[in-house]
């Protein structure tokens, strides 16, 4: 009912697909086993008409119905999207964007996440510490929990390297920029914010080709401030993580996205991506 009558839609946010989902890395909620997503798109495919995000935005800035369609998004542009999720995408010809941190690719460190350690605390209350005092950024948490940088995480997690990425982007995988270095915007000096805004946005066009259109806020964390950066710097939209969906009205720079935890059963994901929300719902 929902998806026939309200004129919205939803833009769902994966990050990594794997083959089988690390133990230690299930907290995290990152990290979808490659049967449960291509179950969730198929299912997908067959209930809603999935269009490029720069699609959905065109449309809902132009006054377009958004009735039953969806796009689908990635972060961080994890090699197990290109290697697991793309081959999926492409068989049933569902577009999708993958947002790429920009000074990741490449480089040998996984995301500071990604290590056990910090995965089994996350959500807890030192998350409020890390994405506040160590401004989201990963040496300094990796650091704050006494783990070194370079301490193997499970090789899943590796982050995928700029051939990789091109060779997506050229088979018609769309490509976004989620920052340069993944810290929390919201704290960081203006002259930061540019570095993470505006100038990995030309990282891209240099390392890939592609000059994005469209902007992820790493942590979905975002203020005034921040939005009126990447407003300017050229985005023609910027997304944020809430689990609402997008309608006419609603601000371009500041999209919702419904994340997908990696363990979320059929019948929670067919309903979460509706909109609805139990920690909205009143007696």
């Amino acid at each position: 009912m929902v998806r026939r009558l309200r004129n919205a839609a939803v833009v769902l946010c994966y990050h990594n697909v794997v083959r089988e989902e690390p133990p230690e890395l299930v907290s995290t909620g990152l990290h979808i086993t490659l049967a449960a997503f291509e179950e969730q798109m198929r299912w997908l495919a067959t209930h809603y008409t999935v269009i490029p995000m720069r699609e959905l935005a065109a449309r809902m800035r132009a006054g377009k119905s958004l009735r039953g369609t969806a796009a689908i998004t990635f972060d961080d542009a994890y090699r197990g999207v290109f290697d697991n999720a793309w081959p999926i995408l492409v068989e049933l010809r569902l577009p999708a964007t993958v947002f790429v941190v920009t000074n990741v690719p490449d480089a040998s460190e996984p995301f500071w996440w990604d290590h056990p350690t910090a995965a089994r605390q996350a959500g807890g209350p030192l998350s409020r510490r890390w994405l506040g005092d160590l401004r989201g950024d990963g040496r300094l948490i990796l650091r704050d929990l006494g783990v070194p940088p370079s301490l193997e995480a499970p090789a899943v997690t590796r982050p995928a390297g700029w051939e990789t990425i091109r060779a997506a982007s050229r088979d018609g995988l769309d490509l976004g920029v989620h920052s340069a270095t993944h810290r929390a915007l919201t704290q960081l000096t203006d002259g930061e914010l540019r570095a993470e805004i505006v100038d990995s946005r030309a990282t891209l066009a240099r390392d890939s080709g592609v000059t994005a259109e469209l902007f992820a806020f790493p942590y979905g964390l975002w203020d005034q401030r921040v939005r009126d950066v990447a407003r300017t710097a050229g985005y023609v939209a910027a997304l944020t993580l809430d689990p609402r969906l997008v309608s006419r009205g609603t601000d371009p720079w500041a999209l919702p996205r419904v994340n997908i935890p990696s363990r979320i059963t059929t019948s929670a994901f067919q309903a979460w991506i509706t909109g609805w929300n139990p920690h909205r719902v009143r007696p």
